[in-house]
């Protein structure tokens, strides 16, 4: 599931005013219905200035689409029909 698209000048700007998590939480909540903690948002703010850094590389247009993609685990369960 996609919980962020846009453009890397969006989501620079979105890490620059330290609104990507709120962004990324607010997309969980209308797209899973459920709430993230705060340690999934400091988890989700970190891990998104490390992808700042590499994003920076002038080498990569600001108009390039940047997405993020939330995978749910596969469950161990077993279905016996």
């Amino acid at each position: 599931m996609i919980i962020y698209d846009g453009l890397k000048r969006d989501f620079l700007k979105d890490v620059e005013n330290d609104t990507i998590a709120i962004t990324i939480r607010q997309t969980i909540l209308e797209k899973m219905g459920r709430h993230t903690s705060d340690s999934e948002d400091n988890a989700w703010n970190n891990s998104m200035n490390y992808m700042y850094k590499l994003l920076t590389d002038e080498a990569i247009p600001s108009d390039a689409g940047i997405a993020i993609e939330y995978n749910i685990p596969q469950t161990a369960k077993e279905w016996i029909l």
